[in-house]
């Protein structure tokens, strides 16, 4: 995983190395990489920056975190609106970028089917789960399943991802006391004669405080994922009844004055303490979600964020454009995504 992270990340950094000489758009400039990175772990592959069917991809889910919030919007209340007024209520909409994503995926599993070797080691996630539907009775390995799984790894880990970078540049060149410290950091942890790696994770204390604060302070997730109740029960003196679906405000909790000082202000040093080790509390602190519900892609988002921040930051000075407008107000939708803004990079010596 951390190769094929780091493969993207070089390859991200000689792009950039390109763009020195004018100002980028930096709010989706991550969105190739963390996309091509889960397809290559799914199918096998890496698409071209400008392959046809990847901007068709990138397309598909900005438009379907775009259509709703994570409690389903007005069809999620009311079902019965997609029989009265399909176009109205948004239901026409969903249901053709759904389409089109399962399209997308159906063709690549077709052709998985084709090109694989039911005896040999797979080449990736979909040729594993075809196997394991070959030579087991496990009736829960069915085609549906495959594209279910196949639907969420790809939308939720490429949407949620290249939102928390976007949002970590733009937060670099809003605060470049901060973006110098971590340099600092990188610089002394791990030299300048290569790119860091999760090895060098332990050492980087105040890298992973200002992750972690970017984290709370932008709550790309404010929601977390909807859940059901399998059963009723009672919480905190509330019935819920067994089918109820749970949303969980994460926003309430990373943004809470009783629990945060001054939570609307960026200060990385809440999770170092007096000796500059982190200190992080998992009951106020909760990105990922928390108990056995958390999101399964947290491993794979943590390393992401984390490669590719620090590949960034190593090798460039990220400065703001004079005439951009910036703020940390962003798009709503199942996720919060960062709004359009352009910085200027500065190679580093």
């Amino acid at each position: 995983m951390e190769e094929m992270i780091q493969d993207e990340t070089r390859s991200l950094i000689q792009i950039f190395e390109d763009c020195c000489d004018r100002p980028i758009y930096m709010h989706t400039a991550f969105d190739v990489s963390v996309l091509n990175g889960l397809w290559a772990m799914m199918a096998g592959e890496r698409f071209d920056i400008e392959d046809v069917r990847l901007k068709k991809l990138l397309q598909i889910v900005n438009d379907a975190f775009r259509l709703v919030d994570m409690s389903g919007g007005l069809i999620n209340q009311m079902p019965y609106l997609r029989h009265i007024a399909p176009n109205a209520c948004g239901y026409n909409k969903i249901m053709d970028v759904l389409t089109r994503m399962w399209q997308f995926l159906e063709e690549t599993i077709s052709e998985h089917r084709k090109t694989m070797s039911y005896m040999q080691q797979p080449r990736d996630l979909i040729d594993a789960f075809l196997q394991k539907m070959e030579y087991t009775n496990d009736t829960s390995f069915t085609d549906d399943q495959l594209m279910s799984l196949c639907l969420d790894l790809f939308m939720a880990g490429s949407e949620t991802t290249s939102n928390s970078l976007g949002f970590s540049m733009l937060l670099m060149v809003l605060y470049p006391e901060v973006q110098r410290r971590v340099q600092d950091e990188l610089d002394r942890e791990v030299g300048r004669n290569r790119l860091p790696s999760l090895n060098d994770k332990p050492r980087l204390k105040y890298t992973e405080a200002v992750l972690m604060e970017i984290q709370r302070r932008t709550n790309i997730a404010p929601l977390g994922i909807a859940h059901r109740a399998v059963r009723d029960t009672n919480l905190g003196g509330y019935s819920v009844p067994e089918g109820t679906i749970v949303l969980t405000n994460l926003y309430s909790i990373h943004m809470n004055e009783k629990i945060w000082k001054k939570p609307l202000d960026f200060q990385p040093e809440r999770f170092l303490d007096d000796k500059n080790e982190l200190v992080v509390d998992e009951k106020y602190f909760m990105p990922f979600g928390i108990g056995k519900r958390r999101c399964l892609g947290e491993t794979l988002g943590k390393a992401n964020i984390f490669l590719f921040f620090t590949a960034v930051l190593h090798n460039f000075t990220l400065d703001r454009v004079d005439d951009d407008n910036l703020s940390l107000e962003g798009f709503d939708g199942v996720t919060i995504a960062p709004k359009p803004f352009r910085v200027k990079l500065t190679p580093r010596c």
